[in-house]
């Protein structure tokens, strides 16, 4: 029997997408970690925020912040197979595959003042406003702007958006479009961090592991073409995001709703 491993991303997949709660998909958390299936949060969301989600679900897995930015591996979880560069902290060693987000955002001011480009970043925002603009709690946006590795653009002129795109990528950075916002990026992606997993699990596992993927928006696409059974649950109005992958499953529910139907199918896939 092959080792299942799942990747999903947070917002509007596992957790809701306005309130943040994931009372929906918890007890079924819980039974992934029952059954040693390993859940990898691969998320937008920065390690700070992520922390707190695998607090609650009582995670202990690696996890993968802002878009592909850094990997987080628990201390000795992979037991001496780990082959690629890495900083130790407290509690982790930490893959980094994305720029400092200090020199993201020192870039895009450049931009804005070369191009005349109307935008705003998380970072730039008072904690006020950008709890107004994201109809979110203070804790909360105080978690989202502790980025390390890019930058969230919370507010775009619709006229700027293709020119500022096209600058972007100009420069070696990258765009990525999310559920609610939109990331920049020193060029990574989800893809690039799970592929790096994948190669771990594979190694760890002797190559007798299945993968499986679960997201909702763009930003996921890079992460579903790397698995073995790609998922795509429903956005809040009711479609799918579009997708180039083939063999991919569309899930007939929003959100949460869609994750449980995810989940049942990763525990039919293993009692074939």
């Amino acid at each position: 029997m092959s080792q299942g491993v799942v990747f999903t991303d947070i917002d509007g997949t596992l957790i809701d997408i306005f309130t943040g709660q994931f009372d929906a998909t918890r007890l079924l958390v819980k039974k992934l970690t029952e059954s040693k299936i390993p859940l990898i949060l691969c998320s937008s969301k920065t390690k700070v925020e992520q922390e707190l989600i695998r607090e609650e679900a009582e995670l202990s897995e690696p996890f993968i912040v802002e878009n592909g930015g850094a990997i987080f591996l628990p201390l000795s979880y992979f037991d001496g197979t780990l082959n690629f560069k890495a900083r130790k902290t407290d509690n982790y060693q930490v893959i980094e595959l994305g720029k400092p987000a200090a020199i993201i955002m020192s870039k895009l001011k450049e931009l804005r003042e070369n191009y005349d480009l109307d935008f705003r970043a998380a970072s730039e925002m008072s904690i006020d406003e950008l709890c107004k603009i994201a109809l979110m709690e203070k804790e909360a946006a105080l978690r989202m702007i502790q980025r390390e590795y890019g930058e969230t653009i919370v507010e775009i002129n619709n006229r700027d958006f293709g020119k500022f795109v096209t600058k972007v990528e100009d420069i070696g950075l990258k765009v990525i479009s999310g559920g609610r916002f939109m990331d920049v990026t020193g060029g990574n992606n989800k893809g690039t961090a799970v592929k790096v997993l994948i190669d771990l699990f594979k190694h760890k596992y002797k190559n007798k592991v299945v993968f499986f993927g679960i997201g909702d928006s763009p930003n996921d696409e890079s992460m579903l073409q790397l698995v073995d059974f790609p998922m795509l649950v429903q956005r809040t109005d009711g479609t799918w995001q579009s997708s180039h992958i083939e063999k991919i499953k569309r899930l007939k529910g929003v959100g949460p709703e869609g994750w449980k139907l995810a989940f049942n199918e990763i525990m039919n896939y293993f009692k074939r």
